[in-house]
């Protein structure tokens, strides 16, 4: 340690008294942890304690953190709750950096706008948001902090050599975890300063999501630090006595607001990740408006149907689809033992209380997942850790309108109601239907092989009666594979038909 220390700045050194007894403690906890079945309120409050050194160490950390929250395959349950809690609020800038920002990419304040509140209506770690008129509209101008790419660059940088220091503390495995943590951060935090980026965000999910009748703002302006929209307002999601109020159905809206999410995932390329309370607005008549698109997550077709997969195993307690599920997501290790990860799940399933499928909500899912996480080879992929944040967050909010709001409830609308998994088993017959033809296209080659074979076997004579059918069924086979381009699902009946008859005939 002494060597790591020589020729450190007075700010790594501050960083340093911050993050190392936060280090020590959560290289101990992780291991009592996966040892007991009992919440540990001790642990907690180290969790807690981790929470406000990265709230008094500033934007970077606060991002960190809220990334670290959705990461149940290395942070203890104890840590994860405190860590679920921390809201990105910061003081805002002092407007003369604001106004400084603002007319370099703009224009002259007193020109663009004709009306400009210096009173920002929200601070956050990486920018802060003001109400304007603008073009003749209200308007919310969001601003990035004062050199905030800078202090990212900065934060980065000692972050990762403070993490060579502490790695003599803790495991290899948890050491290259959170490294990749630490590298998928770095790549992703930048899109968030970049409001070029947001200004595309908003233009993709509002897009794929305006038949729903969500309500989103509208680009009016947009530059790297600074981006302006149509200004929106609405009641706060969780402010539940003016939401009843306005007569507006709590349950009901609870389950259209997961529901709402829930199609950004498994629908399109991508979902906004960062639902907390302040993101989210209800109109005076009941309709949901989204705010911030900073953070998104973005999911492949192949990595969607997986989650179908996994999600239909979760409501039919399906142990052995939860397990190909997981192996297929590359959350369990291909070398792991089959048997005894099944053994997990279904003990982790078991110990539900008794509860039958429809009282499952996120939390008791995600319990699984724990379970799993501390005994078995388990590790969260990249492309699932933002899916796993908005999950958590928003389980939290509809949990605040409906204390009895159920996700899989949502879970069954989407899957059953609105035709998902229809596609998945289509899917599922279409790769059936691909693998059988390749298999197919490599057996034409054999034909000519199998000709001379029944050659030598039959004689010229009986072979001439019978290679007409086998040419015919050839140009069968041929045709149909040109066709599965198209027709996927007809060419898999085709490929059975065909089979028969071909046997039949070689028998003959």
């Amino acid at each position: 340690m002494n060597t790591g220390l020589k020729g450190m700045n007075r700010i790594e050194m501050r960083y340093l008294a911050k993050l190392l007894p936060v280090f020590l403690r959560f290289s101990s906890d992780r291991k009592k942890s996966k040892k007991q079945e009992e919440y540990d309120y001790k642990i907690e409050n180290h969790g807690r304690a981790a929470v406000n050194a990265f709230i008094e160490l500033g934007p970077t950390f606060i991002k960190l953190g809220q990334v670290l929250s959705a990461r149940p395959d290395l942070l203890p349950k104890e840590y994860l709750k405190a860590f679920s809690d921390l809201q990105d609020k910061v003081p805002p800038d002092n407007f003369v950096y604001a106004k400084q920002i603002i007319e370099e990419n703009v224009g002259k304040m007193e020109t663009v706008f004709e009306s400009f509140d210096e009173n920002a209506i929200s601070g956050a770690s990486l920018g802060q948001v003001y109400r304007a008129k603008y073009k003749g509209r209200d308007a919310a101008v969001k601003v990035n902090r004062h050199n905030i790419d800078n202090v990212l660059k900065r934060d980065l940088i000692i972050i990762k050599k403070l993490l060579n220091m502490f790695k003599r503390f803790i495991d290899n495995y948890l050491y290259i975890s959170i490294s990749n943590v630490l590298s998928d951060f770095s790549a992703r935090i930048y899109d968030e300063t970049n409001y070029l980026v947001e200004a595309e965000n908003i233009k993709r999910i509002g897009n794929n999501i305006k038949k729903y009748d969500i309500i989103i703002p509208e680009v009016l302006f947009a530059s790297r630090q600074v981006i302006i929209l149509t200004y929106i307002g609405g009641i706060k999601v969780t402010d539940v006595k003016k939401l009843k109020e306005k007569g507006i159905d709590l349950p009901k809206l609870a389950h259209n607001l997961d529901l709402t999410f829930i199609r950004m995932l498994l629908r399109n390329d991508i979902f906004h990740a960062d639902p907390h309370p302040g993101n989210i607005a209800i109109s005076d008549d009941g309709k949901i408006i989204l705010y911030d698109f900073g953070m998104v997550g973005k999911l492949d077709d192949d990595t969607r149907f997986k989650l179908l997969k996994l999600y239909d195993g979760l409501i039919n307690k399906d142990p052995d689809t939860i397990m190909d599920s997981l192996l297929q997501l590359n959350a369990l290790s291909p070398a792991a033992n089959r048997g005894i990860i099944r053994k997990g799940i279904e003990l982790s399933i078991a110990n539900l209380s008794g509860a039958n499928v429809n009282e499952m909500d996120i939390r008791e899912l995600l319990e699984i997942a724990n379970n799993v996480i501390f005994e078995f080879p388990f590790h969260l992929p990249r492309e699932l850790v933002l899916y796993m944040r908005m999950s958590s967050l928003l389980e939290g909010i509809c949990k605040t309108l409906d204390p009895n709001f159920k996700f899989v409830l949502v879970l069954r609308d989407i899957l059953y109601n609105e035709g998902m998994l229809q596609e998945l088993y289509l899917k599922e017959m279409n790769e059936f239907a691909q693998k059988s033809i390749i298999s197919i296209e490599k057996g034409l080659d054999v034909l000519p092989l199998l000709k001379r074979a029944l050659e030598e076997r039959n004689g010229e004579t009986n072979e001439n009666k019978k290679l007409p059918s086998t040419v015919f069924l050839s140009a069968i086979l041929i045709a149909m594979v040109l066709f599965s381009r198209s027709h996927p699902v007809i060419s898999y009946i085709v490929i059975i038909i065909d089979i028969i008859l071909f046997a039949y005939i070689i028998k003959k």
